[in-house]
């Protein structure tokens, strides 16, 4: 078997019941066949790594851009980065428009110096320093328009070569599981949110629980926003100050506090 499961008790009270969550273990050098080196990644022990990236440089490595990004593709190309981003606690990545100072610059190129994969759709390539990545680049071929024009197989492809960025390899294609990392590429394609097997593995490269109950989901994102929100708006009322105005005779007074009281002697004015 290429996975093993560990088993995680989650005990519900007061029936005292238990439940066996299955939190897999992954084990990267039987799963990945090519594209895998081991223990590299991008840093993110301080918990919050941000990854910038960029789709507006004029040259991918060794090779010139040959036509930039329509508003449509780009929109897709945000979809894959975010479906790996919402996969991890840790790691975020951060669209920025100036290429030279992006750590990830992705476009479209005519491909032809990877030789050693003539039928590829995309390419991938990163330099790191000990286990730590720095600087990467994903091409994608310019004539494989045909595939590359339908949504979610673009979305695809880019997910796929980012999945390498990130640190994971290349899955010989299977029916035990559905992963963005088989290669072929296998169907459904360009699927949001990445199905658990594809969450778990990333974020078991990156030291993260890989219990689905952990998960952060778009809709357990969504969630946790609009309850920071509305805890940030409760917080900001308590909080807020407001002004009165307090007489005693031809007296007036304006008292400025979160809960402002009248002087003594002094009646709020209504």
């Amino acid at each position: 078997m290429i996975l093993l499961t560990l088993v995680c008790l989650n005990l519900t009270f007061p029936q005292q019941k238990v439940h066996a969550e299955v939190c897999p273990n992954y084990d990267f050098k039987s799963l990945f066949f090519e594209d895998y080196y081991p223990g590299k990644k991008w840093d993110n022990r301080s918990g919050n790594r941000i990854i910038t990236w960029s789709a507006k440089a004029s040259l991918i490595g060794d090779e010139s851009v040959t036509r930039s990004f329509t508003s449509e593709e780009l929109n897709w190309l945000r979809n894959a980065f975010q479906s790996w981003d919402d996969a991890l606690d840790s790691v975020k990545f951060s669209e920025i428009t100036k290429s030279a100072q992006a750590e990830i610059v992705i476009g479209y190129v005519d491909l032809t110096s990877s030789v050693n994969q003539p039928g590829a759709k995309g390419y991938w390539d990163a330099w790191w320093k000990g286990n730590w990545r720095y600087k990467a680049t994903i091409k994608l071929k310019i004539s494989d328009t045909s595939w590359l024009s339908v949504r979610n197989q673009f979305i695809h492809t880019v997910q796929h070569e980012l999945g390498n960025v990130l640190g994971l390899g290349d899955i010989m294609p299977t029916s035990e599981f559905t992963s963005t990392q088989e290669d072929a590429l296998q169907p459904p394609f360009g699927a949001i949110p990445l199905s658990d097997f594809d969450t778990g593995m990333i974020r078991q490269l990156y030291g993260e629980s890989t219990c689905p109950s952990t998960f952060l989901t778009p809709e357990k994102k969504a969630a946790a926003e609009l309850k920071a929100k509305q805890e940030a708006e409760s917080k900001a009322r308590a909080t807020k100050k407001i002004t009165i105005t307090c007489i005693k005779g031809k007296l007036i007074k304006k008292v400025t506090a979160v809960k402002p009281q009248c002087p003594t002697g002094y009646k709020k004015k209504t």
